[in-house]
This record gives C-alpha cells, structure tokens and sequence, in this order.
C-alpha cells in the first residue's frame, strides 16, 4: 500500500487549483487521504459532498472503463472534518506500462444539494513499475478493497423529499462512481400496507437501478422498493430480509446495511428482523458493514468506501 503524507488543499465555492502527485505502486492497492480545508486552513465539511476521479495517459487522451480513481469519504468522521480517502486499486494498475510510467488525474468533487461540480485536485501519477502480480485484481469481495460491488441495502420507512432527502445529483454521483453496488430499498409498512409515505421523488424513481432487477413478482411491476414488516421485536412478525434480497449463501462475504433511525422508525421498529437478518449473515459467513444517518438519506451511507 503507498503511503504519503496527508496534504492540506484549500477549497471553496469557486473550487480549487491544488496540485498534488500520486505515487503508485503497481500491482499494490494505493491510498490516499487528502485533507480539504478552507480559505483560513480550517477544515472543509463536505458534509453533502459526492466525488469521482479519472487517471488519464495525458489530457487529452481518451477514456477507458478501467480509467476511474474510486474516490470515497474515510469511514469514520472523514465526512465532516475534510478528509477523503482517493483509492488506485490494484486492478488498474495492471494498465500502466514501463515504457511512459507517468499518468495524470483530477477529482471532482460534486455538490449535491445544486449540483454544481467543482475541481477538487489535480496532479500528476507517477508509476513504480512492479514485479509481483497477485491474482487478477477480481471482482468478488476478498479482493474488492473499496466495495465497488458491494451489495447495499437500505431499510427505511420514508424520506421527506426536503433538504436531506437524496437528489437526483446525489443519487447520479453514486451511481457514476459505483457502477456496479447493488443497492435495494427495504420498506417497513404498517398492517400490510404497501407505502408508508413515498421514499424518493418520481423523477429519482425513473433513474433509480434497483438491485432488485427486472423482478416483477411483488405486483407485476418492476420492483423499486419492497416492503417489509413493522415487526416491533415479534419474531412471529418478523421479515426475511436475506432472502428477499436473494443473497446466496457461499455467493458474498461483506455487504453493507443502512437501516434508518430518524424517528419515524428506529431500529426497535425492525428488531426482530434485523436479529434474524444478522444471525443469517453470521452462519453464512457474511460480515455486515453497519452505515448510519439520522437523515433519511438511503444513498450517503453507501456513498463511500465499503471496506
């Protein structure tokens, strides 16, 4: 893993022009944590804040699927003193040539509330040539350092559409940045009814990939979200959420769980299936990353790196 020093880059409305160079190791997973401050060199929140990055040959040069920095907040408070985690993972390296062993980057960074997209940082990437090639870099989750396809599920009841609701902007950023999440909405109702209140806006809804798929077996409609029950610590009322998501035991080892706890629904409201969910993740072998807001928002938690 590379290893530098943390630099302080200064942001603002207007974005920033701070330079910094990347070292990577090839064939080795690289990390780097930059820390965003403002103008007086205190720390930034980016509190409502997406970002991507792109590593190119040179500028002007073409993009490849393989070309994106996955960018994510560091996981514990990164959020809101400054600091995100810019990752160059293994798999990307195995691109980099020995020949012209320098590349370029830039980080976006996306504000979701407007949408405005604002450069973060830029720099140049400068390569280690490797020797030592472990595996391929795949896909499945021993190997996936940044959970870029993780599997995500958000339990929440309803989402007020106000400021902490998630955006379209929002929502684009996610799915721009982690193509590959699955990401399923779980809706606890009350007395079988099927919406509590609406979760996202109809304008989210018609670009919203549910991880559910084409599945049409709920009502004859491609499944957004799908409800579950208000069990409120009854076990006989309790939902099966492993096997409505339709994870295969042996198929994962890591997945990610938001489950809301705003006031409208806390996780007393779901205890038995969430105590049934957990001890079925636990003898399948499945660790559960556990995310948290008091927003309402289903796609933050899911935002970042999902180690």
């Amino acid at each position: 893993m590379a290893e530098v020093n943390s630099p302080k880059i200064e942001f603002d409305k207007k974005g920033s022009t701070s330079r910094f160079n990347l070292d990577v190791n090839q064939y080795a997973d690289n990390f780097y944590d930059l820390k965003i401050v403002g103008s007086g060199g205190t720390a930034y929140n980016l509190t409502g804040y997406g970002f991507s990055g792109t590593i190119r040959k040179h500028v002007g040069s073409s993009i490849t699927a393989t070309d994106n920095i996955t960018v994510g907040f560091d996981t514990i408070g990164g959020q809101s003193v400054g600091i995100i985690t810019a990752k160059v993972t293994n798999s990307l390296t195995t691109s980099f040539t020995k020949i012209s062993p320098r590349y370029t980057y830039d980080v976006i960074a996306t504000e979701h509330s407007s949408g405005y997209k604002r450069q973060l940082v830029s720099g140049d990437v400068n390569v280690n040539i490797g020797i030592t090639q472990v595996g391929g870099g795949g896909t499945d989750d021993t190997t996936d350092v940044l959970g870029a396809n993780r599997i995500c599920i958000a339990v929440i009841d309803e989402s007020n559409n106000g400021d902490n609701a998630p955006s379209i902007a929002e929502y684009n950023t996610f799915r721009e940045t982690f193509p590959n999440r699955k990401h399923f909405l779980l809706q606890p109702v009350s007395s079988g009814v099927a919406n509590t209140s609406a979760l996202m806006i109809s304008a989210l809804e018609s670009i919203y990939i549910s991880g559910f798929g084409t599945d049409t077996s709920l009502n004859g409609n491609e499944i957004k979200v799908h409800p579950v029950n208000r069990d409120q610590g009854s076990a006989d009322n309790a939902s099966d959420w492993f096997d409505i998501v339709g994870i295969q035991t042996g198929s994962i080892t890591k997945l990610a769980l938001f489950v809301d706890i705003s006031g409208s629904m806390t996780l007393s409201t779901v205890a038995a299936s969430y105590a049934k969910f957990i001890g079925t993740c636990t003898d399948a072998g499945i660790t559960v990353r556990q995310e948290s807001n008091q927003q309402e928002d289903w796609i933050e938690p899911f935002s970042g790196i999902l180690a």
